[in-house]
């Protein structure tokens, strides 16, 4: 109904005396969700009579915003016979020039698009600025109309164009360990999938290809590379078959059971069951029946902690928590030990404590949460940013200075390095240093901040093992997550592809809270909540969880607990850290 009288009302513009536009929007939500409302439409016009053969091509490219009927407005601009590709990614633009390729040849153009990203065929969203010149052809028809007989493949979209033509998904591999080997963590890869791609085998032929370029060697998959081909995938009520080569019903169990658990976490949160076979025969899963759901492998879930994660801050130089009590110890109530930063792992609970013991005398001591925490297992000067990530890798930190160093200290009992301040990084050129680093909980990613000042920027990288070692690497030519923010002055990560972020919003230096996907896929999103007073500090998010929020108001460090609808005021304290 509410289709039909937008349409009706379009309808009648034309006597109204107005113009119609170019497209019509809708509301719409484009969230992977099982019963997804309608993305918004644009109502693109075809062909015209008489248009020129610049006409065409700007109308094609017009056309491209309405992905109905696999963009059968767009291919109604092609000559018979010509060929496009239209799921072969995307080039995200914010503006375009369409010139002729040769002034003696009006029938060829050169289109310059002034890009801010793409999307690549494997669905990976990469920021890019470069421009991109793509070339077409006209020729006139029989009929004396124009046609397009040459066309790049893909879709070149306006950042609202892409939203409506394409939708994320997560899916999932596993990440790995010191030695490079799988572990049982998963890992969410986000791919934009055309909407004109059937869902099931597109998640399902995401997750045979394997992870794509942004987590490039930070994780690795139990797919076989005989399974990097198709598969035949079938839905019915809500299930998901997928046919597998005969091959792998020689995985030994442990495989299957890392396979069925990639497969259940990409495909039920829109789906309500799969059912491996291979070779046409069901592939038995020890653990898991014939259609399996998530509740086979909640061990698996990629979350990193429980939905009832307690908050830990500092308050008076000691460790609190607003979940709950503490056990006494050095860290929450006697002794003389003064706590300035608390990181708490996810799985063993063990804690990690920063404590500014003098001017430029920084020390860092691990241990149980009830201690007794001993002597510090590192001392230098401008130690911050503690995180455990997933725990198992040890405790991460920066060590500021000219050059910044990253540190990982091993877990206690592992052995110990000649240094643990000697995790090699990528640097951004003309970047800055790096300034703060938070480690994500499934420890395939690193939230990294580099600048000094307003000109702190977020960049995200990878972490790679390599012979035993961890490395940071942001590929060849790494670029802000959010070119917009500026002054970044912490960040915490609320799931495996969402961030937030402490940072000043582009043209004003007033710092607030944003949320920002981990590709940058969207623009940064304000966390408008009433009931913040004066200035943010710092962050602490986890899947599940409020945010908590610390501020200084009137020269006294308040935190705030996001309610949903406010921040409310919880107590005086500073620091918030979720385990992780």
């Amino acid at each position: 109904m509410r289709r039909a009288a937008l349409l009706a009302g379009l309808l009648l513009l034309p006597a109204c005396g107005l113009s119609l536009p170019e497209g019509v929007r809708s509301a719409g939500d484009v969230q992977p969700v099982r019963d997804e409302p309608e993305a918004l439409r644009v109502i693109a016009p075809g062909p015209q009579p008489g248009a020129s053969p610049e006409e065409v091509v700007r109308g094609f490219l017009r056309a491209q915003a309405s992905p109905d009927d696999d963009h059968a407005v767009a291919r109604q601009f092609l000559a018979p016979g010509t060929t496009w590709d239209d799921e072969q990614g995307a080039v995200v633009y914010r503006v375009r020039r369409v010139v002729p390729d040769d002034d003696a040849d009006p029938l060829t153009f050169a289109v310059r698009f002034e890009a801010t990203a793409r999307i690549e065929p494997t669905g990976a969203f990469v920021l890019d600025e470069d421009p991109v010149v793509s070339p077409y052809v006209v020729a006139e028809q029989p009929d004396g109309e124009y046609r397009l007989t040459s066309v790049p493949d893909g879709l070149h979209l306006m950042e609202p164009d892409r939203a409506r033509s394409f939708r994320p998904y997560d899916v999932y591999f596993l990440a790995r360990d010191l030695d490079g080997q799988p572990t049982g963590r998963l890992v969410p890869d986000r791919v934009f999938l055309p909407v004109t791609a059937e869902r099931a085998p597109g998640l399902v032929n995401a997750l045979l290809r394997g992870p794509t370029l942004p987590l490039n060697a930070a994780v690795t998959t139990a797919a076989p590379p005989m399974t990097r081909t198709p598969a035949k995938v079938t839905v019915a009520d809500g299930v998901v078959t997928v046919d597998l080569p005969a091959e792998l019903a020689q995985l030994d169990t442990r495989q299957r059971q890392r396979l069925s658990a990639q497969f259940a976490w990409t495909l039920l949160p829109t789906f309500t069951g799969v059912r491996l076979r291979a070779g046409g025969r069901p592939l038995e899963v020890e653990g898991a029946g014939e259609v399996q759901t998530l509740d086979d492998w909640r061990e698996y879930d990629p979350a990193g902690v429980g939905p009832r994660a307690p908050l830990y801050y500092v308050q008076g130089r000691k460790v609190r928590t607003l979940d709950g009590t503490l056990p006494a110890s050095q860290a929450t109530s006697s002794g003389p030990l003064a706590v300035d930063e608390v990181a708490v792992s996810p799985t063993a609970g063990t804690w990690g404590l920063l404590t500014r013991a003098a001017p430029g005398v920084d020390e860092v001591r691990v241990g149980p949460q009830k201690g007794p925490f001993g002597e510090a297992v590192l001392r230098g000067s401008g130690l911050s940013s503690l995180s455990w990530g997933p725990g198992e890798q040890g405790l991460w930190l920066l060590q500021g200075g000219t050059t910044p160093n990253v540190c990982l200290l091993p877990l206690p009992g592992a052995p110990g390095r000649a240094s643990a301040c000697d995790v090699s990084y990528d640097r951004p050129q003309d970047a800055g240093p790096l300034s703060a680093l938070r480690v994500s909980r499934d420890g395939a990613r690193v939230a990294m901040v580099f600048g000094s000042r307003e000109r702190r920027q977020l960049y995200v990288g990878r972490v790679v093992p390599a012979s035993g070692r961890l490395r940071i690497a942001l590929g060849p030519d790494p670029r802000p997550i959010a070119p917009g923010l500026t002054n970044v002055t912490d960040v915490a990560w609320e799931s495996g592809t969402g961030l937030v972020v402490v940072a000043a919003g582009a043209g004003t230096k007033q710092v607030v809270v944003w949320r920002v996907p981990v590709d940058g896929s969207t623009g940064p999103s304000a966390v408008q909540r009433p009931g913040l007073t004066g200035d943010a500090l710092a962050v602490a998010a986890a899947p599940g969880r409020p945010l908590v929020v610390s501020a200084r108001d009137d020269q006294q460090l308040l935190l705030y607990r996001d309610n949903g609808t406010l921040f409310v005021e919880a107590e005086p304290g500073a620091e918030p850290a979720y385990p992780g």
